[in-house]
């Protein structure tokens, strides 16, 4: 077992992951979510000069949780590319040299906004698009947080975050993976995609991934 804190739904056991994904033990498959690769670069297309660092750094992480986990599946719940002017033959590059390294994981992504804007991923045959899955009949992964009778939601699309209140009044404002009664809404795991405030209540479970570490708080 990995040594990280995780929470049991069903069956199955999800495990929080410093990389900002999760682990679902029993599939062997890693929950990634709102990557947006080629953010930074969609930003220079529009003529605000920022380097592009996150998808290298991005990819190093994925890498080290597959590393980590040895999973054999991956499972993007939605905004893999951030925008049709992210493809530039930089961030393709290293996108395509990428999986033809991890050529043995399984790849599928469920189709959130961005992808859809920026006219999918078929630059990449390595990637099964679908737009939503249901594992087990008991499980439905897809982009948007939206419920659904008889399932548990595994979603992204929120970005969702928390806010820590220190003694000096000091706020820090972290991503986080929310998992509620029915519905888990997973860490944005891109490096350049910032956070809004999570609706928790009582009874939710929370996981923040934040330098090299993992944090739980049950409400």
């Amino acid at each position: 077992m990995l040594n990280f804190p995780s929470i049991k739904i069903f069956d199955s056991s999800f495990i929080a992951l410093p990389q900002r994904a999760v682990y679902w033990l029993e599939e062997e498959t890693l929950l990634v979510t709102d990557t947006h690769f080629g953010k930074s670069a969609a930003f220079r297309a529009g003529g605000i000069p920022i380097p592009e660092g996150n998808t290298k750094d991005d990819l190093k992480r994925l890498s080290d949780a597959l590393q980590v986990t040895q999973a054999k599946k991956i499972i993007f719940l939605g905004d893999l590319i951030h925008h049709r002017a992210s493809k530039t033959p930089e961030v393709l590059s290293l996108l395509r040299n990428w999986l033809n390294a991890n050529g043995e994981v399984e790849f599928t992504l469920l189709l959130g906004n961005h992808d859809i804007s920026s006219d999918g991923v078929p630059e990449f045959p390595q990637i099964k698009v679908m737009h939503e899955l249901i594992i087990r009949d008991k499980f439905l992964l897809k982009h948007y947080p939206e419920p659904r009778e008889g399932y548990f939601v595994l979603c992204g699309h929120l970005h969702p975050g928390i806010t820590l209140k220190g003694r000096g009044r000091e706020r820090l404002r972290l991503g986080c993976s929310l998992f509620s009664k029915k519905m888990a809404v997973l860490q944005a795991f891109g490096s350049f995609t910032g956070n809004a405030k999570a609706e928790i209540q009582a009874g939710d479970t929370v996981f923040m991934a934040h330098d090299g570490e993992v944090f739980t708080v049950k409400f």
